[in-house]
Parts: structure tokens; C-alpha cells; sequence
């Protein structure tokens, strides 16, 4: 199955992605829908196994296999209709190789070893304590660094505040490696404790929701927000500051954990360090051959070298506040906790701290002094987020003949996470995946431009219109192009008596949390490359195949 986009959408997209700027000139041509991957409408490899949907979809390769991690699966149509789950998080393999023919590539999800017909739940322990992986608690990144597989996950877990003595005035803990022995205090972040910032009550599908006591602002319908009795973590220097105590909410530390595969239990990952930090709570990594830390002698193809980590403080930023972009680089590999060359595992990351004239980068230990990225092409430019939502996003590294690297981000989330949904959505194509390009990690990244777009719903060939991908209330079949449907169940049918529908579904759909598989992308023989990447859709939830034909 393949689907195409509108002749109006692919005139529009050809006109808008061709990239200007000498150092960043590119194009990438409208994507192409292969079809759906997992979820409803997707072929199956497993007829028995019960899975209804799911969504992200990390790839990582590590000793020959391609891994794949999910975050909240559902087992069946009516799951949001059940008690929240403590882990919903699955995991698949996916060949190394495309199938020949331009079918969809066969997925396997790992089955639970005591009940087959179920997938296996991904399980995170830290000193041997099982934790919460239910809604919203994923993994958010996965990586190689040649001798295992290295997940990070974010578990929505805030930075509360401490009192060394019942008296004391609650402070930050200090930053830590391996859940206990103390890193190098440079490493640190200067975390400020917040009394300005409660937490909503009760809590939501089991996350902290994080409150401003002043306003109660941050909490939904139902919920108060509670002040904290000892307070929150908070980075003042995180582009989501505007330096007024309303936005402290919304610089609060969590806590990402690096969390080693075992060898024998694919599924199951050992947390090795905690990460407390706000500007990388959304974050995305890439393992690198080699990297010397300056702009030469670099080779950027997937490796065991050196790792790359971006990060965002946050999926949104309004209001005067941004989640700009921040870079991370950590030597590889790494030894685990115990060996004996290190007690602890040894956590050094440096962070981008700014770029001379000439785009030499500079590098600092200090969390406090990563600088956000340049977002408009130029060397020493604006790190400025044209895009309120950033969600989700992929950067890969694409070699020759583009030679560049390439980020997808965007895409759309519920209004009822926005604080300021009237002017959430700038642009002409609200909630598309937005490209960008970049000749180094630390850019600058040329300005975004609207790569996979939903449309319109009365649009043949549009993703919202007949033939498309995303549910939208307002589509109509015509002939053979038919709507997508939506999903029978939806999370907002919790609050009906019984889990009942509403009589006309208007939560419409979207896209998010894009995915580039580099074991796929290969040059087409014709001078440019095909970048293949996967997508979550909300409404059908489900995740879809893609492919984008780059060009220099």
C-alpha cells in the first residue's frame, strides 16, 4: 500500500523545502507514505500476538540486530478502557535490510516468555527497584556503544528539593553518576530550589504535573494545585525562563535515566546514571565514529566512537518562553559501574558552549553554560524556535552525497497541554514535521520548513482528506478514497460511563515523534539518498513508514 500526497500539497512542499543558504542549500522532496507499519491497518507478523497500537519507535543497531523501542502500547482497542498500567512499553526487532520488492519490513515484537500471546513489557530498574513505565513514562532515545545497548528514558520524574537537616532551607541534591558515587562537581547543573512551583492534585494518569501556587496554573479540570512542602529544582538559565516566577514551572528538572540492555533479557535495562537536567528532557542521540571535538578530522557515520545527545526542555515552548536546541557529547564507550579502570560509570559529558566566527565550537563540563544552538542558518545566529510545538524530534547523520545532518520535528499534541492554543500553530501548514539541515552537530541549523503536512480533510490525497492517514471529522470518502477511521477508543472515553464513545469523534489526528532509521538510508543511484524514517500518528494510533528523497 502506498499513499501520495495531494498535487496541491507536493506543488506546495517541493516550492517550500528546497533549503536557501550557501552552507545549508538542499532538498528534500515531498515524503512518501509506505504505508502503515504498526497499529491498526498494518500488517502483522504475529496474528496472535494482542496489540492494538503504539507509538514512537526508536531504532538502534547493536551486534548485527536491529532493535526498535516503543513507548505506551495497547494490548487491544478498548486498553485506555482499563486501570492505568505500571509498564506498557514494548520493544521489536526489524530486519537489517529492506525487503526486496518494496514490501514493509516484518516486525517482531520480543512476546512475554509466560503467556505468549502478550508482548513483553520493557522493564527499567534502578538498585534493583522495579519502576513505573505506564502512560507517558518511556523510553525517549536508544544507542550503541559497541558493547551493548544503552537506553534513555524519562519517566516524568521531577527534581524535588531536600533538607539536609529538618531545620535546614531545602537545597538541589547534587548532580550524580552511577546512582550514588558523586561526579566531577564542574559536571554539575546550579539548580535553584523553587518554592513558587506546587504540584496538581490528584495526580494525572500517574505523572506529577508541576503548578504555579500563585495562579494554580498547569493543572486540569479536576485538579488543585497543592504547594510543595519542600519545593522544586529548577534551571534558571533554560530557554524556557522568561526571569518571572511563572515560568519556574516549566524550568524544572527531571531525571533521565542511562539504562544498560541485559545480554540475556533483551527488554530488561539497568539504570546506570541519573541525568537531572531541564534542558535535555527531550532529548535524541546519535553514536558516531569518531569525533574530535573540533569542526576536522571528523567521521560522523554510525559508530562507537563518541555520542551526541540534543535536547530540548520541554515538547512545547509559549509564551515568551522556548525550547530551544542544546547539544551534549559524551566519549565512548562506556565501561559499566564496577570495572576496574572505574568505580562508577564514567559520566563526562561536555557541552556546546558557543562557536567562534569561524564556527569553531567550544566545549564546557558546566551544564549551566551549554548554549542553545543556532536555529536560522547562521554561524552565531539566533537560537530562536520559530515552532511553540517542538515535540518529538530525530537527527541523523546523512553521508555522501549530502554530506549534512538532517533533524524532523514537530508535528502537533492536544490543546489541552497548551497554554496558548489560539497561537500554538504559526505558519502555513500548522501541525506539520518540520526539516532542517546542518553541516555540523552544533550547526547552525538552517530555518525550518514544513516537510510532512496534514492538510485538509477535503483534500483527495491530503493526510486529514480521502486516502489519507489521520482521522478528521470533517472528511468524506469519495469513491475509492476512503477516510481514516478513528480508533473505537479513545483515551477521552475513559470519562464516559462504561468507556462509551462519543456519538461523532472530534479529536482528530496528528503527527509526531519522527524516527530516522540510518540502517535504511542509502544513496538511490541517481545522486541523491533515501532517507527512511517512521512517524507516531494520534487518532488512529499507529505508526507509519516514510521515505524522503534528499538531493544536494
Amino acid at each position: 500500500m502506498r499513499l501520495g500526497l495531494s498535487t496541491r500539497a507536493r506543488t506546495a512542499c517541493a516550492l517550500a523545502l528546497c533549503v536557501a543558504g550557501a552552507a545549508h542549500a538542499q532538498t528534500a522532496e515531498p515524503p512518501q507514505v509506505l504505508g502503515p507499519w504498526i497499529g491498526p491497518g498494518a500488517p502483522t507478523e504475529q496474528p496472535d500476538l494482542r496489540l492494538y497500537g503504539t507509538d514512537l519507535g526508536w531504532t538502534v543497531e547493536h551486534d548485527g540486530k536491529l532493535e526498535i523501542l516503543f513507548g505506551d502500547t495497547w494490548p487491544h482497542s478498548r486498553s485506555v478502557c482499563e486501570p492505568d498500567p505500571t509498564h506498557d512499553d514494548s520493544q521489536a526487532r526489524i530486519p537489517l535490510a529492506l525487503p526486496v520488492g518494496g514490501s514493509l519490513p516484518p516486525v517482531e515484537f520480543y512476546a512475554d516468555p509466560s503467556a505468549p500471546n502478550e508482548f513483553a513489557r520493557i522493564r527499567l530498574e534502578r538498585q534493583g527497584q522495579d519502576l513505573l513505565l505506564g502512560y507517558g513514562q518511556v523510553p525517549i532515545a536508544a544507542f550503541s556503544d559497541g558493547r551493548r545497548v544503552v537506553g534513555l528514558f524519562n519517566r516524568g520524574e521531577l527534581v524535588r528539593c531536600q533538607r539536609v537537616t529538618p531545620a535546614a532551607e531545602p537545597s538541589c541534591p547534587p548532580q550524580r553518576g552511577d546512582l550514588g558515587e558523586r561526579l566531577d562537581h564542574r559536571a554539575g547543573t546550579p539548580l535553584v530550589c523553587s518554592t513558587n512551583v506546587g504540584e496538581c492534585v490528584p495526580d494525572f494518569l500517574g505523572l506529577v504535573l508541576p503548578c504555579d501556587v500563585a495562579t494554580g496554573g498547569g493543572c486540569f479540570f479536576g485538579q488543585a494545585c497543592a504547594p510543595s512542602t519542600t519545593g522544586f529544582c529548577t534551571d534558571p538559565t533554560s530557554s524556557q525562563s522568561d526571569g518571572t516566577p511563572a515560568s519556574d514551572r516549566f524550568t524544572i528538572a527531571q531525571e533521565n535515566d542511562f539504562a544498560f540492555q541485559r545480554r540475556d533479557e533483551p527488554t530488561h535495562y539497568d539504570s546506570v546514571a541519573l541525568w537531572r537536567t531541564n534542558k535535555f528532557i527531550n532529548a535524541t542521540t546519535r553514536s558516531v565514529r569518531r569525533f574530535t571535538g573540533t569542526r576536522r578530522g571528523n567521521d560522523f557515520r554510525p559508530g562507537d566512537g563518541a555520542l551526541f545527545v540534543w535536547g530540548r526542555p520541554g515538547y512545547t515552548g509559549e509564551q515568551g518562553r522556548e525550547a530551544q536546541l542544546y547539544l551534549m557529547v559524551q566519549p565512548l564507550p562506556m565501561r559499566a559501574p564496577g570495572s576496574k579502570r572505574h568505580r562508577g560509570w564514567p559520566y563526562t559529558p561536555l557541552y556546546f558552549a558557543g562557536a567562534d566566527a569561524k564556527n569553531r565550537p567550544r566545549w564546557s563540563p558546566r551544564q549551566s553554560q551549554a548554549a542553545p544552538l543556532a536555529l536560522d542558518g547562521r554561524v552565531g545566529g539566533s537560537p530562536h524556535e520559530a515552532y511553540p510545538i517542538v515535540d518529538q524530534m530525530a537527527i541523523a547523520w546523512v553521508d555522501a552525497p549530502i554530506r549534512k545532518w538532517v533533524m524532523l520535528y514537530g508535528g502537533d499534541v492536544d490543546e489541552w497541554f497548551l497554554a496558548d492554543p489560539a497561537n500554538a500553530r504559526p505558519g502555513p501548514a500548522p501541525g506539520a514535521i518540520q526539516i532542517r539541515f546542518a553541516d555540523q552537530p552544533w550547526g547552525p541549523w538552517s530555518e525550518p520548513q514544513p516537510h510532512l503536512i496534514p492538510g485538509s480533510p477535503s483534500v483527495v490525497g491530503d493526510m486529514y482528506g480521502p486516502g489519507g492517514v489521520l482521522y478528521h471529522h470533517a472528511c468524506v470518502d469519495q469513491g475509492p478514497a476512503t477516510c481514516a477511521r478513528t480508533d473505537p477508543t479513545r483515551p477521552l472515553h475513559s470519562l464516559n460511563p462504561g468507556c462509551a464513545p462519543f456519538p461523532v469523534e472530534f479529536e482528530i489526528g496528528y503527527f509526531y515523534a519522527p524516527n530516522i532509521i540510518d540502517a535504511y538510508t542509502k544513496p538511490d543511484g541517481a545522486g541523491g539518498v533515501d532517507l527512511y524514517w517512521n512517524v507516531s500518528t494520534w487518532n488512529p494510533y499507529a505508526v507509519l513508514l516514510l521515505k524522503t528523497k534528499l538531493r544536494p
